[in-house]
């Protein structure tokens, strides 16, 4: 279903059922699925960090960001973001 997904929103997924990596609109990353969920990191656009989807919470920590970026609309970009997604997985 998530390959489905990313393929609808042309994000290149290769890998399988474990691991892989994905990118399209200017962003990378690689995923791990394990036992707890979905976690791995992503790089794009100048940012850079890490993320985790777990059953019933998502988490998204920024390593780098461009300095001229407020951290609060960086903040509401990645949370309108994680609410288009999950409204597609529902």
């Amino acid at each position: 279903m998530l390959c489905k997904l990313a393929e609808q929103n042309s994000v290149r997924v290769t890998g399988d059922e474990r691991t892989g990596s994905f990118s399209g609109h200017g962003m990378e990353g690689d995923y791990k699925f394990g036992d707890d969920g979905i976690h791995g990191k992503f790089a794009g656009h100048g940012v850079t960090g890490t993320f985790s989807f777990e059953i019933g919470k998502a988490a998204v920590t920024i390593t780098d960001k461009p300095f001229w970026m407020p951290e609060t609309l960086l903040k509401q970009k990645i949370t309108e973001g994680l609410a288009t997604l999950w409204d597609e997985l529902a």
